[in-house]
């Protein structure tokens, strides 16, 4: 199997695992507690098989694609992290917090990074 076809797989499990467990909640079903382990468990490997792909799909790019892509990911960070502050302090002035930073961390990584997860050797 190809790295893309696996990827997809995994990514098209994510989703529906993700629906399931949202309708769980959402339902308030109680007898559902394995279910939501292995949801976790499997979020879990799946994280680490994309950091693991994800680095050595970075590995194989040329230097000057990975400075624009780092360029890229601090601008893309910095300014998603001024934006959260901005609307922060415009709406809840009284309390900031550092987890804000997740977000914007979160964003800027996949808009630079996702096209590495289905790399594809030419």
């Amino acid at each position: 199997m190809k790295q893309s076809t696996v990827t997809f797989i995994i990514c098209t499990l994510c989703v529906v695992s993700t629906v399931i467990i949202s309708f769980i909640t959402y339902m308030g079903i109680d007898n559902s507690f394995g279910f939501i382990v292995v949801y976790v468990v499997f979020i879990i490997i799946v994280l680490f098989y994309w950091t693991i792909l994800l680095i050595s799909n970075i590995k194989k790019i040329k230097w000057f694609e990975l400075r624009k892509r780092l360029l890229k990911f601090v601008g893309l960070f910095i300014s998603f992290s001024a934006a959260i502050y901005i609307f922060t302090y415009m709406f809840r002035s009284s309390h900031i917090d550092m987890y804000d930073l997740s977000i914007p961390f979160a964003m800027a990584l996949s808009l630079t990074f996702f096209d590495l997860f289905s790399f594809k050797e030419s």
